[in-house]
């Protein structure tokens, strides 16, 4: 049977394709590094726990990850949405094919939500309950993040979708998929990397020396692991697609190339102990990773699927609509983040 028999048909889009990929993947850099803090600063936490030697560093990253996951979630709309009138036919069947294991990601990530507010509200009488209350938490962050990773490569896998017609139960997943796991885990590395800038830059703002020492160390060590993780997952990749990066398609190898000198300067900049720069470099160097992202998946969909091929209905005024709604608010967004991080304002801090 053909796999394209099983894609379903597309609907119009009122502006052409490209634009809502560059959409998606500028508001995907934004999710990410949100995504990132938010886990990365929940592994440092229950690490000072384990430790015994950095609880003053968990309760100050408690007072803060129910916000950033918060924001974490909302900055996660957007790109879902230009995700799915671009790439619906494909998102919305995996979603389904997945099933019970994609409805559940709703239940465990308001459970999350809930856990890190425990363990902030009740951080000093949780007492001993701080460590297995965490790991729970974090479990079910790494859970939906794998529920994440499962659902973005079984959509580029429409071969894969026959194995409904003999599964059985709430869904299946891809876990026959050789991309999958470094996948997740150059996402999840890349975690315990920003988790330890943002540690370093709360410290380098407010003058914890201690604190940024610990940041970096995490931030650069955890960027060198993800180096190696990456070239993993470049090799992982279906041989058509790896040769693209590797010489065969030239724009795709200069966003690896640019992306690796990236991760390199990354290093350098935790090796000297510079969270301001390092912050910069990672925005840029994520950017090249987000877009590489995004040729490896229309590289998978190419024998079905062209964005620049939808059909349009020339509806420019919901582009207009939308880009003043997005000017208006962002000065507001800002307003709110200032407000948010002025100290008598600071949750917990009052």
């Amino acid at each position: 049977m053909d796999p394209a028999q099983l894609i379903p048909i597309v609907d119009p889009i009122p502006i052409p394709g490209p634009w809502f990929d560059v959409l998606l993947i500028i508001t995907f850099l934004a999710h990410i590094l949100f995504m990132n803090v938010v886990v990365g600063g929940a592994v440092i936490s229950l690490a000072g726990h384990v430790s015994g030697k950095g609880v003053p560093l968990s309760r100050s990253l408690s007072k803060r990850m129910p916000t950033i996951l918060a924001l974490t979630i909302n900055m996660g709309v957007a790109p879902l949405l230009f995700l799915q009138t671009v790439y619906g036919q494909f998102d919305y069947t995996s979603s389904v094919l997945m099933a019970g294991y994609w409805l559940a990601v709703v239940g465990l990530l308001l459970a999350a939500y809930y856990g890190l507010y425990i363990y902030d509200f009740k951080f000093d009488g949780l007492g001993g309950l701080r460590t297995p209350l965490l790991v729970l938490t974090l479990g079910m962050m790494l859970w939906i993040g794998f529920m994440f990773s499962n659902n973005v490569t079984l959509m580029l896998r429409p071969e894969k979708w026959f194995d409904y017609f003999t599964t059985n139960g709430a869904g299946f997943l891809n876990l026959d998929d050789p991309v999958l796991y470094p996948r997740y885990l150059h996402f999840m590395v890349g975690s315990l990397a920003v988790g330890g800038l943002f540690v370093a830059l709360v410290a380098h703002f407010k003058a914890e020396p201690e604190h940024l020492e610990t940041g970096m160390v995490w931030f650069t060590r955890a960027t060198l692991v993800n180096i190696a993780v990456g070239v993993w997952f470049l090799m992982a990749l279906p041989k058509d697609i790896m040769l693209r990066f590797m010489g065969g398609h030239l724009p795709s190898t200069a966003v690896l190339v640019l992306g690796l000198v990236g991760a390199l300067a990354l290093v350098w900049s935790g090796m000297k102990r510079n969270p301001v720069l390092a912050a910069v470099l990672t925005v840029i160097t994520v950017l090249f990773m987000v877009i590489a992202r995004h040729i490896v998946r229309t590289a998978y969909l190419a024998p079905w699927f062209d964005s620049s091929q939808l059909p349009v209905t020339g509806e420019y005024s919901t582009l207009m609509l939308f880009l003043f709604f997005l000017a208006v608010g962002l000065p507001c967004v800002f307003w709110l983040v200032r407000t948010y991080l002025k100290p008598d304002n600071a949750q917990g801090d009052a």
